[in-house]
């Protein structure tokens, strides 16, 4: 689990839980479960290919339980890295669920945890539908279907993962791709047929946020640099100057945050000191954090740019 970040002013007092997600959104140190596997980068070729192969399972199951399409195909593709994780292709575990107590079914281990396995992807779906249909989540099924916001949060809350961003992931992913769309659909019950992938794909267009005076966006699964600069209409080299980022840089991960204008020399606002949550966060993240160049934040703590920080270190955000 990634600890939450908590912001201190010079004397030590408090000032922010950084990932309260419900008043904040974006910034923080990301680990993505399940995006590469195998040295595999997941592309959006892949991404719009499982939307067009699982989008009638997730439908079916929104007209049988209740639960949003838009919400069963963004954790589908956030659990599984669109189908490649080595749960989805071992297991047919598009969910991450783990075995528990009560499952009866065949399992498939990722390092000493247990995870249920199924005879298809689409038993996955069913039992995602039956997993939610447990009394820690029934709140849920108070909200609207139409509520995905409400849905991705209350998942969060209900401990459906240990990501202090999923629910943000969850929001991002449908925005993104477009998958609240699916909710007024209702699913084919005729035959499927083989997907073909499709040609043409839309470019993406990204919600754009805005903190520190930043305009930036959060990266979804399937993202590369090149595709983020061209929805913006600039250069990939000038895309990753903004982020401090290396040449040759491909794909961002789930969560990211990326900047779309040059940051600043020193944090904005009252933060001035951050103290780091655990062990091997780098420089760089906190630099995304804050909005600040990362050769500017190494000057201020007197650090080399690709220090490797530990728990309890103090980093300052401003000049003196």
């Amino acid at each position: 689990m990634v600890p939450t970040f908590k912001i201190y002013i010079r004397n030590g007092k408090f000032i922010d839980n950084f990932l309260n997600i419900n008043k904040k959104i974006g910034f923080c140190l990301i680990f993505f479960l399940f995006f590469c596997q195998n040295g595999h980068s997941v592309t959006r070729d892949e991404v719009y290919r499982y939307i067009d192969t699982y989008k009638n399972a997730a439908l079916i199951e929104q007209r049988e339980h209740g639960i949003p399409a838009s919400i069963t195909l963004a954790q589908g593709l956030l659990e599984s890295g669109a189908g490649t994780s080595k749960l989805a292709r071992e297991g047919n575990n598009h969910f991450g669920i783990k075995c528990h107590r009560s499952w009866r079914g065949d399992s498939v281990f990722s390092g000493k945890t247990c995870y249920r396995k199924y005879r298809s992807a689409h038993d996955s779906y069913t039992d995602h539908s039956k997993f939610l249909k447990a009394k820690r989540y029934e709140s849920l099924f108070t909200l609207d279907i139409t509520d995905y916001r409400g849905w991705a949060h209350g998942l969060k809350r209900c401990g459906y993962a240990t990501d202090p961003l999923y629910a943000e992931k969850l929001i991002n992913m449908i925005e993104t791709y477009g998958l609240d769309k699916f909710t007024g659909e209702k699913p084919n019950c005729e035959e499927e047929k083989p997907v073909r992938p499709k040609r043409d794909r839309p470019l993406l267009r990204h919600p754009t946020k805005r903190r520190h005076d930043l305009n930036y966006i959060m990266a979804v699964l399937g993202d590369t640099y090149q595709d983020i600069a061209d929805e913006y209409n600039m250069k990939l080299d000038k895309l990753l100057d903004y982020n401090d980022l290396p040449k040759g840089s491909k794909q961002p991960e789930v969560g990211d945050i990326i900047y779309v204008n040059r940051k600043h020399s020193e944090a904005q606002g009252v933060h001035e000191i951050y103290r780091v949550p655990d062990d091997g966060e780098s420089l760089w993240h906190v630099s995304q954090m804050f909005g600040i160049r990362l050769k500017d934040l190494a000057k201020i703590n007197n650090l080399p740019p690709d220090a490797v920080l530990h728990k309890g270190d103090l980093i300052k955000l401003k000049k003196e």
